[in-house]
């Protein structure tokens, strides 16, 4: 039979004590590395969550029903005629190069298809002179800036880029009309391609959230949704517009809608649902 002995010093009461001693303070070190690891975890993954899931302080919790709403027709509940006056789908710069549609079943489905000279956008959503309830523009100033909170589910389900170095956006925008009658554009991207994102006048790139700033647009980055996948977004379009543009007593809202802008050559399917805007008391 194969026996194993080991030989060292016997240990006495003293030594047993400070090896108890020593083993404790290192399960004391180990648990406090552990700690510290566990901890610095779960902060990393709540900044990449913050910053994957659009402003999660802008107004979280805002759902139908919050505040004053706007807009009609924010569920597509209507019929085919009457969602596509309130949601007013309509495409600027294609050409006939270019395909693109605007449906209405369940939910706005945006399709779009572009040819590798082209540059334009489709857009839908609601506007003043149709999506309004009151039919006129919303004052975003009055004694005091109005806090509008913008609600909204969409789900990107294609994304094609043909070469990878097309500019593609996919945004939640508005327009302001301004006191001096000039109109500005703030938009928030859930969806940018790399090209859109490396552009020289943003800060993404350096950890900051602009994508785009110049003439009469900024864009924010809010989020960069998963292909497949649908998110549920709340933006406070105050503080947006505000941060773009510093407001002004006369500023009036008169549209807020789903965009995708391209240029080059790309293939998108979006849908988009419970698009409502409200004014919160």
């Amino acid at each position: 039979m194969e026996t194993y002995c080991r030989c060292g010093q016997l240990q006495n009461s003293s030594t047993r004590e400070q090896l108890g001693r020593s083993s404790v303070r290192k399960s004391y070190l180990v648990f406090v590395l552990f700690l510290v690891n566990f901890l610095a975890l779960v902060l990393a993954n709540q900044a990449f969550l913050s910053r994957a899931s659009l402003d999660p302080g802008d107004g979280e919790g805002f759902a139908y029903g919050a505040g004053e709403v706007i807009n009609m027709d924010g569920d597509v509940s209507l019929s085919e005629a009457e969602n596509r006056m309130f949601w007013n789908p309509h495409s600027i710069g294609l050409s006939d190069v270019s395909t693109w549609t605007v449906t209405f079943v369940n939910e706005t489905e945006m399709f779009l298809e572009t040819g590798s000279q082209e540059a334009g956008h489709v857009a839908a959503g609601a506007w003043w002179t149709t999506g309004f309830k009151s039919k006129v523009r919303f004052p975003l100033r009055v004694a005091e800036a109005q806090r509008v909170l913008v609600s909204f589910r969409a789900c990107v389900g294609v994304v094609d880029c043909e070469t990878g170095g097309e500019w593609l956006r996919i945004a939640l925008a508005c327009a302001v009309k301004r006191g001096d009658g000039g109109i500005v554009y703030t938009e928030m991207d859930f969806w940018d391609s790399e090209a859109a994102m490396r552009h020289s006048s943003g800060n993404v790139r350096l950890g900051g959230d602009v994508v785009y700033e110049g003439g009469d647009v900024v864009e924010y980055k809010v989020d960069q949704a998963v292909v497949g996948e649908w998110r549920n977004y709340s933006l406070d379009l105050t503080r947006r517009i505000d941060s773009a543009w510093g407001l002004r007593p006369g500023d009036l809202l008169e549209s807020v809608y789903v965009v995708v802008e391209a240029e080059g050559s790309v293939t998108v399917a979006l849908k988009v649902d419970d698009l409502w805007i409200a004014r919160l008391s």
